[in-house]
C-alpha cells in the first residue's frame, strides 16, 4: 500500500509539472507573437509615408486576434488548472493533500523511529560502557585475588620448606638423642657375698629407699604385706631425692643406710636410667658396693626374707 501511494503521488508531481511546462511554453509563444506583431505595426507605421496596401493590414488583424484568442484560452486553461473548485482535478488534489498527509506522517514516524534508535542505540553504548566497566573491576579483581593466592602460595612453599628442614633437623635429633640413649654396660662378675642388701628404688625419676638408716620403713614407699609374709612395694611419685638436686643428702644418707655390713640393691625402671647415672657417681665416689636389677615398665616389686637379690658388682 505504501508503495502504490508513493507511485501515485510521483505520477500526479509528473502531470502537473509537464501541463505547467506546456502552459509555460504556450505563454511564451503567445509574448514572442505580440512583441512580433509590435514591431511590425511600427515597421508599418514608420513605411506609412509609402503606400498601404489594406490586404496586408486585414491579414496583421487577423494573426493578432488569432493570437489574442489562443492567449485567452490558455490563461483560462491554466486558471482552470490552478484552480480548487475545478471538478476535474479536485480529486487529484485530494488525493495529492492526502499523499501529502500521509508522506508527513511517514515522515515524522521515521523521525521517531531514527530518534528511538538513536536513544537505543546511545543507551546500549552506555550500557556497555558500564559492562566494560564492571568487566574490567572482576578482572582488576580476580587479578588481585591472583596475586594473594600466588603469595599465600609462596609463603605456604617456604612454610613448607622450613617445616622439611626442621623435620630433618629433628630426626637428626631424634637420631643422636637415641644414641646418647644406649649406654654400654660391661657388667663385672657377680661376687657371691652374704652381706644383707640394702634396697633402694629408682622410679619416676627419682630414688626412693625401701628403708630409713634406723632400719624403719621408708614413709614415701607403701608396703602392702601378704599372708605369707612377702610384701609389695610401692612408691609414691614426688616423694623421692633426686641425685642432681639432692646429691649432698644422698652422699650423707648411702653410707648410714649400709653400715659396715651391708651393700645397695638398685632396682632400676626404665623411665630412671638417667638418674641411675647420676647416683652411679655418687656412689662410686663413696666406693660403696651394689648390685644392680633392671625392671620392665609394669613389673611389680615384691620382696621376702627367702627371696632372691641381686648380687654384688
Amino acid at each position: 500500500m505504501r508503495k502504490f501511494q508513493q507511485l501515485s503521488s510521483d505520477n500526479m508531481d509528473l502531470l502537473l509539472d509537464t501541463l505547467c511546462d506546456l502552459l509555460g511554453t504556450l505563454v511564451l509563444i503567445a509574448c514572442l507573437l505580440v512583441v512580433t506583431m509590435q514591431e511590425d505595426g511600427e515597421g508599418d507605421v514608420k513605411k506609412s509615408t509609402g503606400p498601404v496596401e489594406p490586404e496586408a493590414g486585414i491579414l496583421e488583424e487577423k494573426r493578432l486576434e488569432h493570437a489574442r484568442a489562443e492567449l485567452d484560452g490558455l490563461q483560462k486553461l491554466r486558471a482552470q488548472l490552478q484552480s480548487e473548485d475545478d471538478p476535474s482535478t479536485r480529486p487529484l488534489i485530494t488525493e495529492l493533500l492526502a499523499l501529502r498527509k500521509t508522506a508527513e506522517v511517514k515522515r515524522q514516524e521515521r523521525a521517531r523511529q531514527d530518534e528511538l534508535a538513536g536513544k537505543m542505540a546511545e543507551q546500549k553504548l552506555r550500557d556497555s560502557g558500564s559492562e566494560i566497566a564492571r568487566l574490567r573491576e572482576q578482572d582488576q579483581e580476580l587479578e588481585r585475588k591472583l596475586g594473594i593466592m600466588n603469595k599465600d602460595t609462596e609463603a605456604a612453599r617456604q612454610r613448607h620448606a622450613a617445616l622439611e628442614k626442621e623435620l630433618a633437623d629433628l630426626q637428626l635429633e631424634l637420631e643422636s638423642v637415641n644414641d646418647l640413649k644406649v649406654e654400654k654396660l660391661r657388667f663385672p662378675r657377680e661376687r657371691e657375698v652374704n652381706k644383707p642388701p640394702a634396697p633402694v628404688i629408682l622410679r619416676y625419676g627419682q630414688v626412693f629407699p625401701l628403708y630409713n638408716p634406723d632400719g624403719s620403713p621408708s614413709p614415701y614407699v607403701k608396703q602392702a604385706t601378704a599372708a605369707d609374709g612377702t610384701f609389695t612395694a610401692m612408691v609414691q611419685q614426688g616423694q623421692g631425692l633426686n641425685p642432681a638436686k639432692d646429691a649432698r643428702r644422698l652422699r650423707e644418707l648411702l653410707p648410714h643406710l649400709l653400715g659396715k655390713d651391708r651393700y645397695l640393691t638398685i632396682y632400676v625402671y626404665p623411665d630412671s636410667f638417667t638418674t641411675f647415672r647420676d647416683l652411679k657417681k655418687i656412689i662410686f665416689e663413696l666406693g660403696l658396693e651394689y648390685g644392680l636389677e633392671l625392671c620392665t615398665e609394669h613389673r611389680a616389686l615384691i620382696f621376702s626374707a627367702t627371696g632372691s637379690k641381686p648380687a654384688p658388682l
